[in-house]
């Protein structure tokens, strides 16, 4: 709970800090390549979460890597990360701007997975119809798992809506046992 808690104030902050300059999207295309760069090289998150390594070599380390490369604003905020002691909180703050960047922007993240992959006509006709749905712009991320054997899941924020026949044959044969 508590890393939620201090998420959300870290990223609101720093959401509040790119609207000024209303580079939202901006930021978070950076934040999205940060957070990729931490599961590439995890590495580099073990050096800066280590409590023994100094604050300052933690924020030279990321003046070296990100310099001229980000906006210093960015820059000074992951410093100051460091400086507060929250960098272990780090991909959870690029998830809560992320999440905040999408309401933002009145958009929906999907997780859609099917047993075969889906064709484009089709993925654009699911995009259509969750959009008139959901009346906001989908975002869907499309994945394969054969184990549902046909059928889609869709996830949604925390709803799931599961039209898988894996799940349509597991609930058919739960009301076969219960007859039984």
């Amino acid at each position: 709970m508590k890393q939620t808690v201090v998420a959300e104030r870290y990223a609101e902050a720093l959401f509040g800090l790119a609207q000024e300059s209303r580079q939202e999207a901006r930021y978070g295309g950076i934040l999205d390549d940060i957070d990729a760069m931490t599961q590439d090289y995890p590495d580099f998150m073990r050096i800066l979460q280590h409590p023994v390594i100094k604050r300052e070599d933690k924020k030279n380390m990321l003046a070296q890597l990100f310099q001229e490369r980000i906006p210093q604003e960015l820059l000074n905020f992951l410093k100051f990360l460091v400086d507060k002691k929250r960098e272990n909180y780090l991909r959870e703050i690029i998830a809560e701007y992320r999440r905040l960047l999408n309401a933002h922007n009145k958009t929906v993240l999907t997780e859609v997975v099917t047993a075969e992959p889906m064709q484009k006509k089709t993925q654009d006709i699911l995009q259509q119809q969750l959009e008139g749905y959901l009346g906001q712009q989908v975002v869907m991320h499309c994945e394969t798992d054969p184990s549902l054997l046909g059928g889609v899941t869709i996830k949604i924020g925390d709803r799931l809506i599961d039209g898988s026949l894996r799940t349509r044959l597991n609930e058919m044969a739960q009301t076969l046992v219960s007859k039984s």
